[in-house]
């Protein structure tokens, strides 16, 4: 059975916040990163506009740098009790989605970077995501396991359906069916019991909105192919 181990990686998060200001489109989107990662907008602003991670490497390293020196401890105890939390469930979280997808897990191990900066991030088929450091140990799980499940989306459309060639589309279903399945499949839900929203369609990405309210019923009717087979 697939693992999951909670690490440090100081550069993996330096590097995050370079490809995130980067990747944004326009100041409203800037600053609202710039919050979410508690930096300085104007740097943000630097950040975003560089040609390349090299050029403001210097800068990001010494925020990084001196971000963890102020919560090396609590680092290193959020790295120790959400890996004693997630060692809970990991055998059977994995075991369900295997089932729930049909598809096995392409990764033997995966690794969640403990960060100072990222509240979530998942890598698009990798087996890398992170997950900040200040949340309780349970409480933690859900979201971890949203950012895994997208994680598996991406392999799977990648192997079982490569005409779905758009990794916008990718996203936006592997989102969706993240949130899907961590409210209402029946095993997951055991997992985070205390957790008890009734929608997930308060988060971060409004422009998902419509399309979550049009395809998560598909999903849940009718199974995860015509959920992809509908878009």
């Amino acid at each position: 059975m697939p693992k999951l181990k909670f690490i440090i990686d100081k550069n993996y998060d330096g590097q995050m916040i370079y490809q995130i200001l980067r990747s944004q489109r326009n100041i409203k989107d800037i600053k609202y990163q710039a919050e979410v990662l508690g930096i300085n907008f104007e740097f943000a602003k630097k950040v975003s506009s560089a040609p390349d991670f090299d050029a403001v490497r210097k800068e990001i390293m010494k925020l990084v740098n001196d971000r963890y020196k102020k919560n090396v401890h609590g680092l290193e105890k959020a790295k120790k009790e959400y890996q004693a939390s997630w060692d809970e469930i990991n055998d059977e979280f994995f075991e369900r989605l295997k089932e729930i997808t049909n598809f096995p897990i392409q990764h033997k191990q995966f690794e969640c970077v403990v960060s100072a900066f990222h509240p979530g991030i998942s890598n698009w088929g990798g087996n890398k995501i992170a997950r900040i450091w200040n949340i309780d140990p349970l409480k933690q799980r859900r979201i971890t396991a949203h950012e895994i499940i997208i994680s598996h989306f991406f392999s799977l459309i990648r192997n079982k359906y490569p005409k779905v060639k758009s990794n916008k589309k990718i996203w936006q279903l592997a989102e969706i069916f993240a949130f899907a399945v961590t409210l209402h499949d029946k095993v997951l839900t055991r997992f985070w019991p205390w957790d008890k929203t009734i929608s997930y369609t308060e988060h971060n990405y409004p422009e998902l909105v419509s399309l979550q309210k049009k395809l998560t019923p598909v999903y849940l009717r009718r199974g995860l192919d015509e959920f992809i087979q509908r878009t």
